[in-house]
This record gives structure tokens, sequence and C-alpha cells, in this order.
């Protein structure tokens, strides 16, 4: 299907053409980038009708070693709807944040690079074609982290960086592994071999999965998150939050459903991070004060509930249908909510240039637009009945309640009851975020700065806010089209759906009443506090154990050291080594020393016996013996002559060589444990 070649290519083509335009006419750049996206969003659209009849392949072979293998069904399809739509509702509004910024030409250049990676990681379908996409996204993306280039950009953007690079190394060995045992590299045919192994797969799962873990931001491997997020630019913001670390959850559906297909252990590995996940990152998202802060750790949150659905998914194995469906919904609404949040912060940066809520409480009180909007934005997030968040999470927690029921393991009992503080949770931050910035009462923001915003930023945004509505309102249509695929691979699926019973709309109640209950013992009567400047809120986390200052660092530092001391000695080693070597040549070459007496000894010897046969008069012994003395000598010398000329060209050779040789047959001998051992 040549659509899906196109939809590839595109992005790659505009970035530069875009680059080229905006060099002299940024006017023309902004309005070739909206056009561009718009044209995208178009062709992944008339892409769907062909989904009918199932998967759609296209491959290309003689590039990349393997040839790009591309393929596109409802999982994949919807990933890249929401990609795409939400790419051009953040060019739209980039080209009203971005006026006052220095570096536009570049961003918007590596701003529609991390588009055309992003496509191209969810239309692959082999591994090594979905690892370079993958790989390239982290690159692309960290100049948008860097763009301010201030200090604490280049910090995020080293952050960022260095855990991407890291977790696409690791996962990349963990491709070679499962290579060299499957010998193919496509997603399906490497999943049936796979699926065939023993211990050996938890390894290779452990290590392809990493990179993935890394982008979803799952602790403890998420330091990176509340970094970039406040780092970049608020559009860049909103992709990173939307987008991007769906690639990782995107990543773990793939392994759970192709390459280990169904595999309980993995599976429950997942779902137990992703309850870690929507604790951590909700008591982190609680104390923040920052807005972006707020929405990263947020985000980490939410990650945590998508975790919980694939974890499920694997657990459930052929009973997964709603779990799959509900996560991949999931997947969307937080798309679109947590854009449209992020894309709402940007407007209140824009006007003010901070987003400490200390400093903005009160800013939206009298916005009754941005105040709309963000309030749907809030309510979907929060898992309010009539909005799309609470679809997602009713379709999960009715997955967790199937488990229990299927497996009658208490763990789903215990982490049902999880799953609703978490909610609570959600319900507890967000309620501090819409209270402080557009309930709280501040003079100097009472009808002040309605005029400079733009527009051109809400727009994207009510696409947005009605999108969550939308969903909310008539999620038969998303759903049963979700469910459909869960079902063309093999999964079962309910009959029947009751989003809006008494039952699911009580455990959406529960949920509310909770957080409204933490809101007000813990936001209200700990993390407010009097001061002279009247209420102000604090964040107790700033003084807990950071993990990049306080254990990675060392650790990375304390193992560079330990290291370097342990190659210095093995370096040694090697240098003592070789000198034994080239002094034992040496001795060897000089066999002259030793053996030239001795002949001198024997030439006597044969001498006395030839003196003494003279003495006897025999002629005929002595013609013998004259005999045995010239071909005893001829053959001594020359054996001499030819260990020296040997030893004496191997001894000149020796501080070239032998040094090679040592440091190769190392390698080697490493080499031959290590295939040993994984065999």
């Amino acid at each position: 299907m040549y659509y899906m070649l196109i939809i590839l290519i595109l992005p790659f083509l505009a970035s530069f053409v875009g680059f080229y335009l905006g060099r002299r006419s940024e006017k023309l750049r902004d309005a070739f980038n909206v056009m561009f996206t718009a044209i995208e969003f178009l062709l992944v659209i008339m892409l769907f009708p062909e989904l009918k009849n199932g998967s759609i392949e296209y491959s290309v072979p003689n590039i990349m070693g393997t040839g790009i293998h591309l393929k596109v069904d409802l999982l994949r399809y919807a990933m890249l709807f929401i990609t795409t739509l939400v790419w051009l509702l953040t060019t739209m509004y980039s080209t009203q944040y971005l006026i006052k910024y220095k570096n536009r030409n570049r961003y918007y250049l590596f701003f529609m690079l991390t588009l055309a990676t992003t496509v191209g990681m969810f239309m692959s379908a082999n591994m090594l074609n979905l690892f370079t996409f993958f790989e390239g996204l982290s690159f692309t993306s960290y100049l948008l982290v860097i763009h301010d280039e201030d200090q604490y950009s280049h910090d995020a953007g080293k952050s960022y960086l260095s855990m991407s690079i890291a977790g696409g190394m690791v996962m990349l060995f963990g491709i070679f592994i499962a290579f060299d045992y499957t010998g193919t590299l496509e997603l399906a045919e490497m999943g049936v071999e796979l699926s065939k192994l023993g211990g050996e797969k938890y390894i290779i799962a452990v290590l392809i999965m990493f990179g993935f873990l890394i982008k979803a931001s799952v602790f403890p491997l998420h330091t990176w998150l509340p970094k970039a997020h406040p780092a970049a630019p608020a559009p860049a913001s909103a992709i990173l939050s939307g987008i991007l670390v769906k690639t990782g959850i995107f990543g773990l559906i793939i392994v759970v459903t192709e390459i280990f297909p169904f595999d309980y252990s993995i599976s429950m590995v997942l779902y137990l991070l992703g309850i870690i996940n929507i604790l951590f990152g909700g008591a982190l998202a609680l104390m923040q004060r920052n807005i972006k802060r707020i929405l990263a750790y947020s985000s980490m949150s939410q990650l945590g509930f998508m975790l919980m659905g694939v974890g499920l998914v694997g657990i459930l194995g052929e009973e997964g249908g709603l779990a799959l469906a509900g996560t991949i919904l999931y997947m969307i609404n937080h798309a679109s909510i947590k854009v449209l949040l992020f894309l709402g912060a940007g407007i209140i940066y824009m006007v003010l240039g901070e987003l400490s809520i200390n400093f903005i409480k009160g800013f939206g009180r009298e916005k009754t637009v941005l105040k709309s909007v963000f309030l749907i934005a809030i309510l979907g997030q929060s898992g309010v009945p009539g909005f799309s968040g609470y679809v997602s999470k009713t379709m999960l927690h009715e997955a967790i309640l199937e488990a229990s029921h299927l497996t009658h393991n208490p763990l789903f009992r215990v982490s049902e009851v999880l799953f609703v503080i978490g909610g609570g949770l959600t319900v507890a931050y967000m309620t501090k975020l819409f209270y402080a910035i557009f309930v709280e009462k501040n003079e100097k923001f009472y009808g002040q700065y309605k005029s400079h915003i733009s527009k051109r930023a809400l727009i994207p945004m009510s696409v947005l806010a009605l999108m969550i509505v939308l969903i909310g309102v008539f999620p038969n249509g998303l759903v049963n089209q979700l469910l459909g695929y869960s079902e063309s691979i093999g999964l079962h699926i309910p009959l029947e759906i009751h989003y809006f019973s008494r039952t699911a709309i009580g455990y959406s109640l529960l949920s509310i009443l909770i957080g409204i209950l933490i809101y007000f013992v813990i936001v209200r009567r700990i993390l407010i506090v009097k001061t002279t400047e009247g209420q102000q809120y604090i964040n107790p986390s700033q003084h807990w154990i950071n993990l990049d200052d306080h254990v990675y660092g060392p650790v990375l530092s304390g193992t560079y050291k330990v290291m370097t001391v342990l190659f210095k000695a093995l370096d040694n080693i090697l240098i003592h080594s070789v000198s034994y070597t080239t002094k034992l040549i040496r001795w060897v070459s000089e066999l002259d020393r030793i053996a030239v007496p001795k002949f001198e000894w024997r030439k006597l010897s044969v001498k006395q016996s030839f003196d003494k046969a003279i003495a006897n008069g025999f002629d005929e012994a002595s013609a013998k013996i004259m005999s045995q003395k010239s071909t005893y000598a001829s053959k001594t010398s020359g054996e001499v002559t030819k260990i020296k000329f040997v030893f004496s060209g191997v001894f000149d050779k020796a501080s070239t060589v032998t040094a090679s040789i040592f440091l190769i047959g190392i390698v080697l001998v490493f080499s031959f444990l290590f295939v040993f051992i994984t065999h």
C-alpha cells in the first residue's frame, strides 16, 4: 500500500523543505508546516478504509540491510491517527507560541523530524526498523528539550539523552541475542521462536523492554521526565507527554502481544510496575508547584494505569480483549487530555512568563474560554462520567475484576483498591491545579491580559476539548473498533459493556470522593502554609532523595572508578606478560651460548678418539672417524644457525606482534565463553 510509504517519507522531506522556506520567510514556513501536517493527517484518514479487510503491510527491500517492513493494524492506526492529529494542532499552536522565541527555524526542523521518526516507529513490523526509528526519535526530540539553551535545559537534555541512549543500547543487545536464537527480525516470526525458549527468553525480554520502560518513564527509570517537560517549550512538552511517552507503552504492547505473546511472568512484572507508577507519580504530582512538573508527574501516574492494562493483557491471555481495548483507548484519551493541559499551561507562560502556582494563582478566574477547556481536560483526566477518561478507566477496572474472578488471586483485589486510590490522587492534584489557577482570587490579575490570549492558540485547545466530550458521551463507535481489533488477534471480548451502570458510576464517584478527601486533608492542611506574603504552596519532595544525584550519579561514578582500577590492573598484566614473553624469545634466540660450547666439547671428544686411532695405527677407523667428524660438525652447525635465524626473526617482531596476539586471544576467549554460555 503506497499510502504507508508516503505517510512515512513525507515528514522527512517536509522537515527540510520547511527549514529551507524558513530561511527566507517565516510566514511561508509556518503556513507550509500547517498545510503539511494537515495533509499527513488526511492521508492517515484515507488509510482507514483499507483496514476493513485486516492489517495491511508493505515492504521496501535492500534498505537498512533487511529492508523496511511496514504494517498497519488497528493498534498502529490508532497511534498514527492521534499522533498526526496532535501534530497538526500543536503546529497551529506553535505559530503563536514561538513568536518571541529564538531559533524558531531549528525548532520546526526537529519538530517535523520527530513526527517522521514517531510515525516510522508506529508502522514498523521489523525489530530493526522499530529500533532505528525509536532511537532516532530520542535524538530529534532532544533538540526540542534543549531549545531554550539555558543551563536548566541543557541539564534536562543531558538526562533525557543519556537515559534514552542507554535504554537503546541495552535494547539493541537484546535484539542481537534474540536474532541469534531466532534467525529473524520480523516481529511475528520472532515471537513464535522466542516462545519456545526456556529461562533465556526472560533475559532477552528484560533487555528489549529496558528502552521502552525508560521512554514510558516507569519507576525508577522516570527521572528524565520531570526535567524534560518543564525545559521544553509548551508545544514540545505537549508532544513529549501526549505522544512520545506512548511509544514506550506501544513497545510494551508489542512485547506482550507479539514478541513474547501473553507471557504471564513478564505481564505480572509490568502490572506491578504500573501500580508503583500510579501511586508514586500521583503522590509527587500532588506536591509540585510548577504547572509543568505537576503535569509531568501526572503523566507518570497515568502511564501507570496504561502499564497495568498492558500487564492485564498478558495475564488474562485469551480473555484479555477488554484490557487491550481499554489500554489503547486510555492512550488516545491521555494524549488528547495531556496535550490540552500543556497547551493551556503554554498560554499562561506566554502571558506571564511564569509557571509557579504561587505566582500565577488566580490568573484564570476571569478567562472564561481558557477556564472552560482546562476544566474539560481536568474532568476527563479525573475520570468523571461523561468525559473520555471515565470510559477507559471503567474498562480497565472491569478488566481487573475479570482477572480477580478468573485467577482468584488476592493480588487483584488489593490492586483494585490501589487503582481506585490512584484515581483519587488524580482528582486531588487536578483539583489543586484548577483551584489555584482558576478559582482563587488575585486582584493583580482581575480582568487583565485577556487581549493577550490569541484565538490561534485557543482553536487547537477547543478541538481537543470537543474530542474529550464526544468520546465520553458517545464511546461505542471507537470502543467497538478497538474491541474488534482485540477479537481479530484471537482475544475474547465481553458481549456487552455497561459504561454507565450503577456499579461503574459508583466506583467513579468513590474515586472522586477519595480525591476530594485527599485534597482537603493533605493539600489544604499540609501543602499550603501562611507566610507574610499570604498563603503559599510548599513542596516537601524537594528535600527527598534525588535518584539522579544521590543514587545514579554516585553508582555510575563509583563504577567508573572501579572499572578504571580493574582495567589498569589488566593492562599491567598484559604489559608484564608481553615483557616476559619477549625475554623468553630473546633467551631462545641466543641458544648458541649453550649449543656452541656443547659442540666444542663433542669436537674435542672426536679429536681425542681420532688421535687415539692414529696412535694405534687403525687407518680404517681413522678414516671412519674423520667422516663422522665432518658430518656431525656440519649438521650441528646448521641446526644452531637455523634456530638462531628463526628466533632472532621472532624477537625482532615481538614488540609489534606479541601484544596484538595477546589482545586478540583474550577477545576470542571471552567471545567463545559468551557464545558457549548463551547457548
